[in-house]
């Protein structure tokens, strides 16, 4: 999934910030419940940037949730209808965290420029 640079950034915002403190039960989940459930996390902790920041969060949650099975976050099983579940790995989810903070881009330049950096290139990247 190719994300706009706005997209980006909530994705980003949210990995940096409130992945963290995220846990879920040990059921299996489908896909579209995982991403309301992420969406829905996604817009709590990017509201106080403004409607159109936090009107991304299901393009960021879906990236989001995609990278998490890829990486093993979430393991998959293959129900007897044919789809597909996924169940939550903390060690897993941890370690992404952890490799996705050290590596984005632009996590790294909003440690490099402080707190400031968050809403500085919201208001930029929602410019009208």
């Amino acid at each position: 999934m190719s994300l706009t640079d706005l997209e980006q950034h909530v994705y980003a915002y949210y990995v940096a910030t409130d992945a963290a403190q995220f846990s879920a039960a040990p059921r299996f989940y489908p896909h579209g419940e995982l991403t309301l459930i992420f969406a829905d996390k996604v817009q709590v902790a990017t509201r106080k940037f403004g409607r159109q920041v936090h009107s991304k969060s299901k393009a960021a949650a879906t990236a989001l949730i995609d990278k998490l099975i890829e990486a093993g976050a979430y393991s998959t099983k293959q129900n007897e209808f044919g789809g597909s579940m996924h169940q939550f790995q903390e060690p897993a989810y941890k370690a992404f965290l952890k490799a996705e903070q050290d590596g984005n881009p632009i996590i790294q330049q909003a440690k490099a420029e402080g707190p400031e950096f968050w809403e500085t290139a919201f208001a930029k990247l929602t410019e009208q």
